[in-house]
Order: C-alpha cells, then structure tokens, then sequence
C-alpha cells in the first residue's frame, strides 16, 4: 500500500487530525512541508501509513478539520 500525504496546515491542526486518526485504527505520522500551491508556506502535513487517504480525510472532515 502506497503512502499519503494530506495537507493539514498549522501544527495544533496536525496534531488533532493525528489523535482523531490513530483512534480510528490508522497508522499515521506527522510531516512539515511546503505546499507548492498555498500562499500559507510551510505547514503540516499528515502521512497515512495504513489505511485509505479518502476515508481518512473523510473522518477528519467530520470532525471539523
């Protein structure tokens, strides 16, 4: 399974969607990065290890993130 990279943003962020993520049985890690497209500059990204980045970015959309 290949691994995912979804962009969080801030570091507080990042580690909410972490915790939210890991209780939902997903094996996940924390990145900084730059987002090519973002005027934000660097931010935080999320890296999915296990699991699908689709369902996982849906469970952090219901959960406000």
């Amino acid at each position: 399974m290949e691994k995912e990279l979804i962009y969080i943003g801030p570091v507080n962020k990042a580690f909410k969607a972490r915790d939210i993520l890991k209780k939902n049985g997903f094996e996940v890690g924390i990145e900084r990065g730059v987002r090519n497209n973002s005027k934000d500059g660097c931010g935080y990204s999320i890296l999915i290890i296990n699991g699908s980045a689709s369902v996982a970015k849906e469970i952090l959309e219901k959960n406000g993130l």
